[in-house]
C-alpha cells in the first residue's frame, strides 16, 4: 500500500464496520494484517485491510469460537508468501470451523483439507436459527418462563449471544448473580464487555475468572488484551508471558509478545517470540 492511498484511523474503520474501536484493535494485533502506523504510532487501515476486516465482521456468529477462528486465520496467514494478502480470499463457516474460498474450492486452513456443501451448511445454519426464534415465540406465547438455575442461564446467554449482545448480557448476569463462582460465565461476560469499550468493567470480570480459576488460559490472555488496551503495557507483558507458562502453543501470545517487546525495545524478546509463533501456526 503507498502512501498516496487513503487510509483510516481505529475509530473510523470501527464506526465503518458497526463495530468497537475495541474489537478493530484486538483484529488488527491478532498478525492477520499488517495495517501501517502514523508518526504518532497510531494504527492506519487501507483498502485492503478494511475489505478483510469487513469478511471477518460479516462471518456468521456463533458458528466458529473466536480462539479457533484466531488459530484458522494465524496459520492461513503463516503459509502465505509476503506478497499474497488474506483479503484476496472469501471467508465462511461450515461444520464449526472457518473455511477459505479459493479458485472454485473450499479448504480448512485447520487441516489443509478440502471442505464440501459449504452453501448448505450455511443455509441449514439459517433455517435452524429460525425454527429457535419460532420455538421461543411459541414458548412465550404459552406461559412464562419456568425459574432457571445459574448454569441455565449460562447456556441461555451463550445461546443468545449470536442474536442479542444485549440480552446475553442481562442472563450473564443472573447467571452471576446466583453464582459468582461460575468462571466461564465471568469471562464472557468480560468479553462482551470488552467488544463494545467497557475495558474497567470487562477487566473485573477477568481478574473475577482467574481469582476463581488460576489456570484458565483464555481469562488469562483476555485479560492480558484488556491490559494492552488499557495502556499497562507492561502487566499485559506478563500475562501474556503467564498465557504461555500455562500453554506453551498459545501462538497469540507469542505474537502479541512480540509487538509488545518491539515496542520497548527488546529486540532479543521480539525474535525470540516471533519465532515461536511462526513455528506453531505452520501447519
Amino acid at each position: 500500500m503507498t502512501a498516496a492511498n487513503p487510509t483510516y484511523g481505529v475509530r473510523e474503520v470501527a464506526q465503518l464496520l458497526g463495530v468497537s474501536p475495541a474489537r478493530v484493535r484486538s483484529m488488527a494485533r491478532a498478525g492477520w494484517m499488517e495495517p501501517q502506523r502514523d508518526d504518532r504510532g497510531e494504527l492506519r487501515f487501507g483498502f485492503r485491510e478494511l475489505a478483510f476486516l469487513r469478511q471477518v465482521r460479516d462471518l456468521p456468529e456463533g458458528r466458529v469460537s473466536t480462539r479457533r477462528l484466531r488459530r484458522a486465520l494465524s496459520r492461513l496467514r503463516a503459509s502465505l508468501p509476503p506478497d499474497r494478502d488474506l483479503s484476496e480470499f472469501g471467508l465462511g463457516t461450515a461444520s464449526g470451523e472457518l473455511v477459505v474460498r479459493e479458485t472454485g474450492r473450499l479448504w480448512s486452513p485447520e487441516s489443509g483439507q478440502m471442505v464440501f456443501d459449504f452453501d448448505a451448511c450455511a443455509q441449514g445454519g439459517a433455517e435452524a436459527r429460525r425454527r429457535v426464534v419460532s420455538l421461543a415465540s411459541r414458548r412465550t406465547a404459552v406461559g412464562p418462563e419456568p425459574e432457571r438455575d445459574a448454569a441455565s442461564w449460562h447456556r441461555l446467554a451463550c445461546d443468545l449471544e449470536a442474536s442479542d449482545r444485549d440480552r446475553a448480557h442481562a442472563a450473564y448476569e443472573r447467571a452471576i448473580a446466583l453464582d459468582p463462582k461460575l468462571a466461564d460465565a465471568h469471562v464472557n461476560l468480560g468479553c462482551l464487555l470488552h467488544e463494545t469499550g467497557q475495558l474497567p468493567a470487562a477487566e473485573a470480570h477477568y481478574r473475577e475468572a482467574l481469582a476463581l480459576r488460576p489456570d484458565d488460559v483464555t481469562a488469562r490472555f483476555d485479560l492480558a488484551v484488556v491490559l494492552e488496551d488499557r495502556g499497562c503495557d507492561d502487566e499485559a507483558r506478563a500475562s501474556y508471558e503467564a498465557c504461555i507458562a500455562a500453554d506453551p502453543a498459545c501462538a497469540e501470545a507469542h505474537y502479541n509478545l512480540a509487538r509488545l517487546a518491539e515496542r520497548a525495545g527488546d529486540d532479543e524478546a521480539v525474535v525470540r517470540h516471533l519465532v515461536a509463533y511462526r513455528r506453531l501456526v505452520r501447519p
